[in-house]
């Protein structure tokens, strides 16, 4: 748990600020297969996460499919996968144009733009995320950049500009999201939280956090109400701590469930945007069992 006004906090933070990378291309490892990592590819991998809790690989393998997705999650510590609505039966879910079914209605399966957001911010415990793969198997012809923040990072931004900015995102009812009903009834109940918390094993701090307008319930109170600001104005500062990126073919992000957003894009008929995208109940780790 952090503790700021301890001179540990305060080494952590300088340390964690000192490593932070300028540019996301600082967090690129070349690998050559995803199933078959060196030890050095591995602890370039892991080191990347450790300075932002996110690492990009470019891949030399083309021949890449959900199987060697898991295998290489699996290497970092990443077994337990979220199987959610739009996943396949594996766990492992494809992030492309649908045009019908259930996909159909979501935005990330669509080519508009995804607000500033945490991955699965609308799930309950146990079944809170912490980490997320993405691998591109086909780059879109135009658009489809990401946007990246580590939420340490924004934890100690919110926290230098005013420590009660921290207090309100605790606050154990801070951000509720109503239920998702669907045609056959409720699909998920309502969820409320924090926006910050702490993991109750490892004292590891948690961010679920959606930039969406609507479907959203705040804690109405004027010190949420300026934590908000402030958060929205560190995503959009074009100067500050924000890292973007647009992963290639072969390329992929592994992060600690990172902030992110992604900008609209255009498919061609030659060209459809493809993603793997696999999200875990695990953190990066080196990858050893659990005792």
């Amino acid at each position: 748990m952090l503790h700021t006004n301890t001179a540990s906090y305060r080494e952590w933070r300088a340390a964690k600020l000192d490593s932070y990378p300028t540019s996301a291309t600082e967090l690129v490892t070349e690998v050559g297969g995803l199933t078959d990592l060196s030890g050095s590819q591995k602890g370039a991998i892991l080191s990347s996460c450790r300075r932002a809790n996110m690492a990009i690989y470019t891949c030399r393998d083309t021949l890449v499919n959900r199987k060697a997705i898991r295998i290489f999650a699996a290497q970092f510590g990443l077994r337990r996968l979220d199987h959610h609505l739009c996943a396949n039966e594996d766990g492992v879910s494809e992030l492309t144009v649908a045009t019908e079914g259930v996909r159909g209605d979501y935005v990330p399966y669509s080519s508009r733009s995804l607000s500033w957001h945490t991955d699965g911010y609308y799930n309950a415990e146990p079944r809170r995320l912490h980490a997320v793969l993405l691998h591109c198997a086909q780059d879109a012809a135009k658009g489809g950049q990401n946007a990246l923040l580590d939420p340490e990072i924004a934890y100690m931004r919110l926290h230098d500009t005013n420590p009660d900015y921290i207090a309100a995102f605790e606050h154990p009812e801070c951000m509720e999201i109503p239920a998702n009903n669907g045609a056959d009834g409720e699909i998920r109940p309502a969820v409320s939280g924090p926006v910050f918390w702490y993991d109750a094993n490892s004292g590891a701090l948690r961010m679920r956090y959606s930039a969406r307008k609507k479907n959203i319930r705040w804690r109405d109170d004027a010190a949420t109400r300026a934590a908000r600001e402030c958060l929205t104005e560190l995503l959009g500062d074009e100067a500050g701590p924000v890292l973007r990126f647009k992963l290639k073919s072969g390329q992929g992000l592994i992060s600690n469930n990172v902030l992110h957003n992604r900008t609209a894009f255009e498919d061609t008929s030659d060209t459809k945007r493809l993603l793997y995208r696999a999200r875990f109940f695990d953190s990066i780790t080196g990858g050893e069992e659990k005792p």
